[in-house]
């Protein structure tokens, strides 16, 4: 179970301030322990390139 100031009750408050979090969560392996890691995660997953455009030639 999720630990913090939001927990799984608060799925709708949640997704709407961070919509696309919940469907994150449910595709994770390693659960986080708290609200506050699994934003870092999502955020975090938001900030990096996409695969396909990272392992494209450069100057394309």
């Amino acid at each position: 179970m999720l630990k913090g100031l939001i927990t799984e009750r608060d799925i709708v408050a949640a997704e709407d301030a961070f919509p696309g979090i919940w469907r994150f969560y449910d595709q994770l392996d390693d659960k986080p322990g708290t609200f506050l890691e699994l934003v870092w995660r999502f955020a975090g997953r938001l900030c990096e390139p996409p695969r396909a455009a990272a392992s494209a030639p450069a100057g394309r």
